[in-house]
């Protein structure tokens, strides 16, 4: 049996640190689920392998994304192709042309962002629903993912579809 002293002493192992990033983590995951609103279909009858549709993203790209994205969607730096922070501040716009990280995100989420703009504090990424037609916006994107290579266009339509 332990005594009084042993029972009443203050507990010196509380919850782990790791334990606590889990729960920040796993909140701002399920934050950013809610956000980008999966679920909520972005999904447009503009066929991203129509090269009409292409061509006309291709001119609205020019027109409103190459400024950060670069031409031909090779990011604001192409040596870092998957973004980062600016020494001045603020982020890096990420290459859209499968050397960056737009691939890993699915349709609706990609659609939401160039919509909506992104979530993350202090982008320069801003909303183009003001700007643009779900219908152009479709078309931007078709024309990024045009410029992805086979390999990456492969394991994107087997993961997301389409």
């Amino acid at each position: 049996m332990k005594s009084k002293k042993q029972r009443k002493q203050p507990r010196k192992n509380g919850p782990s640190k790791a334990w606590a990033w889990g729960i920040i983590i796993l909140g701002s995951g399920v934050a950013l689920y809610l956000w980008l609103g999966f679920g909520q279909s972005s999904q447009s009858t503009v066929s991203h392998n129509d090269p009409a549709v292409i061509a006309q993203g291709e001119r609205l790209f020019a027109k409103n994304c190459a400024v950060c994205h670069g031409q031909r969607a090779v990011g604001e730096n192409p040596s870092i192709p998957m973004g980062g922070t600016k020494k001045s501040g603020g982020y890096l716009a990420p290459a859209l042309n499968g050397t960056g990280h737009a691939w890993h995100h699915p349709p609706d989420a990609l659609f939401k962002i160039v919509r909506d703009g992104s979530a993350v504090e202090n982008s320069a990424m801003v909303r183009w629903s003001d700007r643009l037609t779900d219908t152009d916006i479709h078309a931007v994107i078709a024309y990024f993912q045009s410029l992805w290579p086979t390999k990456i266009k492969g394991g994107y339509k087997s993961r997301f579809g389409g």
